[in-house]
């Protein structure tokens, strides 16, 4: 085993919850700092990980002896000046998903990566979850050109004021959202599927427009639902739906449809699939941890710094999913199709 890399997580959300524990787990990785916006918080969490450095002084962290790698784990529409000023620090980058809040950022973030000759992921870990994994696999086997594609999800954690506690995910200024937290996911296993998306149609919804502050209410301005309409080039459909606000939630439910196939996620975790004229094989339950899915990211991330592997999740796979997700955010504003902008591998 070679020896572990240093890494510094920033941010106090999902890097506290997720990040910074599997960090600490795996023997690939030695959490040496961590970074929150309220320096008495990030000294906080620190003492709680036992991580020698806990700041809301971003350079000092950037400056911490043998520090080799950042998790860049804070609101996406910061995610910019954290990832390209740890990349010209020489450090590897681990940045959340989206890349960025547009991509013109996210197009920054992965030219200051390759200049500083670095490496970089991107952190779409649900696609690393078993039962993504073999969707992707079979349909890659069995389904052929696409005729209709479908993704659900059904999530009861918002359903109420005061089921969830208002942060940077409720505020569309800082790139909140549902789209932000899940949709981006689901496109991102359509574009593993089928690579070229045509044009796409959406409309989002705010269901609870209030919820808890420290400081009282607060209005809530990103989505908690939305349903996206994709067209594919040569033909088919997609429909990615999540409504966050349900009193009843389940487990996602996937069904891609082919001219040669099908394959199928249905709520207990079973996966389905078949060529035509064939009876539905099936296997399952299977398992969707999405910590169980990171540290699988986190241990490729570790074999690209130290064994030169390619980066998986990768940038080029980070700039697809952020051009179509602009063209979402611009279609379910001006209620018309939108075109993604064209991204070309280098």
């Amino acid at each position: 085993m070679e020896k572990p890399i240093k890494i510094a997580i920033v941010g106090s959300g999902y890097g506290r919850k997720v990040a910074l524990p599997v960090y600490a787990e795996l023997k690939e990785f030695e959490p040496v700092a961590v970074w929150s916006r309220r320096p008495e918080r990030a000294q906080e969490l620190a003492g709680e990980a036992g991580v020698g450095l806990g700041t809301a002084d971003f350079d000092e962290l950037l400056s911490v002896p043998g520090l080799e790698a950042v998790h860049v784990a804070t609101p996406v529409a910061t995610h910019v000046p954290f990832a390209v000023a740890a990349a010209e620090r020489g450090l590897h980058v681990m940045c959340e998903k989206p890349l960025a809040d547009n991509l013109e950022g996210a197009r920054r973030i992965v030219a200051a990566i390759r200049s500083a000759g670095v490496v970089g992921l991107v952190d779409y870990e649900l696609r690393m979850k078993q039962t993504r994994q073999r969707v992707i696999e079979r349909a890659r086997e069995v389904v052929g050109r696409p005729r209709m594609a479908s993704i659900s999800l059904v999530h009861s954690d918002h359903a109420d004021p005061d089921s969830r506690p208002y942060t940077w995910v409720h505020d569309s200024r800082l790139g909140g959202g549902r789209l932000q937290g899940y949709g981006v996911h689901d496109l991102n296993l359509l574009l593993e599927v089928f690579l070229d998306v045509e044009a796409v149609a959406a409309a989002t919804e705010v269901g609870v427009p209030v919820r808890e502050a420290d400081d009282g209410e607060q209005r809530v301005t990103a989505e908690d639902a939305y349903a996206l309409l994709l067209r594919f080039r040569g033909g088919g459909l997609g429909v990615v739906t999540l409504v966050a606000t349900a009193r009843h939630g389940r487990s996602d439910v996937i069904e891609i449809h082919g001219d040669e196939g099908t394959v199928r996620l249905d709520g207990d975790r079973r996966v389905w699939w078949g060529r035509a004229g064939e009876a539905l094989q099936s296997e399952g339950p299977l398992e969707e941890s999405s910590t169980e899915a990171f540290k699988r990211v986190a241990r490729n991330f570790w074999a690209s710094v130290r064994k030169g592997a390619t980066p998986d999740p990768s940038l080029e796979e980070g700039l697809r999913v952020q051009a179509i997700f602009d063209a979402v955010r611009t279609a379910d504003i001006e209620r018309r199709w939108v075109q993604p902008e064209p991204v070309t591998s280098p």
